[in-house]
C-alpha cells in the first residue's frame, strides 16, 4: 500500500513539473504567444485624437416678438489635443481645433420680398439660420481609475469660435400656406462667438495606446448671434433681434496616447 501510494505522488509531482515546463517554455518561433497587457493609467504628456459630434441645436431669445421654433441638427468634428498635467492620465488641459455646423430656428413678424408677390407687411416667418464656425476649445478634462478597462470622465471649459459663414432659408405664412424662399447668405452674424461647455462621458480602453470615448456636453454661447458686421434690425416689430445658441453635442473620440 505505501509502495502504490509513493507511486501516485511521484506521478502527480512529474505532471505538475511537465505543466509547469510547459507554462514557461518559450513560444516555437514563428507561434508567438498573444500577450494582452492592460491600461497602466500611465500615458504621454501630449496625445491627441479624433472626434465627430451630433448637435441638437437652438436659440435662446428674449426679444419681443420673436420665439423658438423648434430644433436643428448639426455637427462638430476635429482633433483633440489634450496636455497631461501628471504622469498618470487623470488630469488634463484640453485644446484641439475643430469645425462647427449649428442652427436654430426663429418665428417673428417683419417685411419679406417674394417672387411674383412682391412686398408684403407684417409677415409671419419661420426663419432657419445655419452657421459655419472654427472653434478652438480651453478646457479642463477629469478621467478617472481604470473601472474594468473603462474611465468615468468630465470636462468643462469655452469654446472660442470664429465665423466662416452664415445663411438663412425662410418660409413664410400667406394666405394661410407657406411659402419658402430659396438660402441665401447671412452677414449679419456675429463673427466671434464666446461659449462655455460641460459634460460627463466615458472612455474604454481598446490597447495601452489608445482609447475610444462618448462624451455628452451641453453649450450655451454668450454672444448675440445678430450683432456681425451690421446689427440686425426688425422694421416691422421695430427691435435689434438677441438671440444665443444652446445644444447638445454626443462626441464620439479616439484618443491616441
Amino acid at each position: 500500500m505505501k509502495k502504490l501510494l509513493f507511486l501516485l505522488v511521484i506521478a502527480c509531482l512529474g505532471t505538475t513539473m511537465s505543466l509547469s515546463a510547459q507554462r514557461i517554455r518559450p513560444p516555437r518561433e514563428g507561434y508567438p504567444r498573444p500577450v494582452f497587457i492592460k491600461d497602466n493609467g500611465e500615458g504621454a504628456r501630449i496625445n491627441f485624437g479624433l472626434a465627430f459630434a451630433p448637435t441638437f441645436d437652438w436659440f435662446y431669445t428674449n426679444t419681443n416678438g420673436y420665439s423658438r421654433d423648434g430644433v436643428l441638427v448639426g455637427m462638430r468634428y476635429g482633433i483633440p489635443l489634450n496636455i497631461n498635467l501628471t504622469h498618470r492620465k487623470h488630469y488634463y488641459v484640453s485644446t484641439g481645433v475643430f469645425a462647427e455646423h449649428l442652427g436654430g430656428k426663429l418665428v417673428f413678424h417683419d417685411r419679406v420680398v417674394l417672387p411674383n408677390v412682391g412686398e408684403t407687411d407684417n409677415t409671419e416667418i419661420h426663419r432657419n439660420y445655419r452657421a459655419t464656425y472654427l472653434t478652438i476649445p480651453l478646457g479642463i478634462t477629469l478621467k478617472s481609475r481604470s473601472l474594468r478597462n473603462f474611465f468615468v470622465c468630465g470636462n468643462a471649459g469655452i469654446y472660442n469660435s470664429l465665423l466662416l459663414g452664415a445663411n438663412n432659408v425662410d418660409a413664410c405664412l400667406l394666405g394661410g400656406e407657406m411659402w419658402s424662399r430659396e438660402r441665401h447668405q447671412y452677414t449679419e452674424a456675429a463673427t466671434i462667438r464666446e461659449s462655455a461647455y460641460a459634460g460627463l462621458g466615458f472612455e474604454y480602453s481598446v490597447t495601452p495606446t489608445m482609447r475610444a470615448g462618448l462624451m455628452a456636453n451641453y453649450v450655451h454661447s454668450f454672444t448675440n448671434f445678430f450683432k456681425g458686421k451690421g446689427q440686425a434690425y426688425n422694421d416691422v416689430l421695430m427691435v435689434d433681434p438677441k438671440a444665443n445658441f444652446g445644444y447638445f453635442e454626443l462626441e464620439l473620440h479616439i484618443n491616441f496616447f
